[in-house]
């Protein structure tokens, strides 16, 4: 799938072992087919063990590793080895060190031609480019997803196993909070639907829907076998994809355990609505007509009941659905009344 510019390369793995977290040192490789993967040195779950410190701001990887290393046939330079090792540092040493680590700062810069453009986007899929992405960026609108091409290079000759990993490490800083988000964008579940504010709010879209497509998505990936190819499988579904169902269904949009966000629009909206809603609280009774719902199973209501009781009627009247605007922010200011003091 990828024209090769290098024959290996290393690259350091994280797997979960006895639910625990394990380093190994890992290589691609061509295989005469395509690009694979093998594992080379397990480093355990505490890599900094094989640091060694001189004193001062000095230090050396353990030369016991690098033997083993050479006897695996491995070629990379010391300084390559060597990066694996940087974020196990002591602390103290790495902001040390950390202005003579970053050298790819002086490494000149050429625009790319619009033939090394196309043959970027040609040798790359569309799920790690829309990963990057979201993960420079932020975005969830990703319509000008392909004018980022030169960002995407570095997806270029890696094993599957080496792109996995890579996105993993730059999924470590990700919030929990953008978790969902973040899956709705890669697998571009927006284009399911239709309405104005799917890419602005989705915690508003019907979430039953959501999850068939997004569960949808992960199955169509799953059998995309131009996506796995060199990655050696088993029949049961991919790790790598286990942890943005963890993402997807553990977690929700920013904002939407509590519809802080999306409440703190409509108040806006019902502060200079003509309609005068007042400032007092309002009553479980009044609360009870707007849900449409008697006040006792109102009352006997948990968080996520109402919730899912919200989202039906937002989806009813939500004015660019062609509801009423008034009733819609009574709705919201309703829910957002009930919400206080419930778990």
């Amino acid at each position: 799938m990828y024209a090769l510019s290098r024959l290996t390369a290393m690259y350091l793995a994280r797997r979960v072992i006895d639910n625990k977290l394990h380093y190994i040192l890992c290589e691609s490789y061509d295989n005469g087919v395509c690009l694979t993967n093998r594992d080379l040195v397990a480093l355990g779950s505490r890599p900094e063990k094989y640091i060694m410190y001189g004193g001062g701001s000095s230090f050396s990887i353990d030369e016991c590793l690098l033997d083993r290393l050479m006897h695996l046939g491995v070629t990379a330079s010391y300084e390559e080895i060597e990066q694996f090792f940087l974020p196990f540092l002591d602390p103290y040493i790495r902001v040390k060190i950390s202005p003579f680590c970053d050298r790819s700062r002086y490494r000149s810069w050429r625009p790319m031609t619009a033939a090394v453009k196309a043959k970027v986007l040609e040798q790359t899929h569309v799920i790690d480019r829309r990963r990057i992405h979201y993960l420079r960026f932020g975005q969830v609108d990703q319509r000008r997803l392909d004018n980022s091409v030169t960002l995407y290079k570095q997806l270029l000759d890696k094993s599957r196993d080496e792109l996995e990993q890579l996105m993993i490490a730059q999924e470590q800083d990700l919030s929990p909070a953008e978790y969902k988000r973040y899956i709705f964008t890669i697998f571009d579940l927006q284009r399911f639907f239709t309405e104005s504010y799917a890419r602005s709010m989705p915690h508003i879209l019907n979430q039953e829907k959501l999850d068939q497509y997004f569960l949808q998505e992960v199955c169509r990936l799953d059998k995309d076998d131009a996506f796995w190819q060199g990655l050696d499988r088993q029949k049961r579904l991919s790790p790598y994809l286990v942890r943005y169902l963890v993402m997807f269904f553990d977690y929700d949009f920013p904002g939407s355990e509590s519809w802080n966000d999306f409440a703190r629009l409509f108040e806006e909206s019902r502060r200079n609505s003509r309609r005068n809603l007042g400032t007092s609280k309002m009553s479980i009774n009044a609360a009870s007509t707007v849900f449409g719902v008697s006040r006792t199973k109102l009352a006997a209501m948990d968080k996520k009941q109402l919730t899912a009781l919200y989202r039906k009627k937002a989806h009813k009247l939500h004015p660019d659905k062609g509801g009423d605007h008034d009733l819609f922010i009574e709705l919201t200011a309703a829910y957002n009344e009930l919400l206080r003091g419930r778990r």
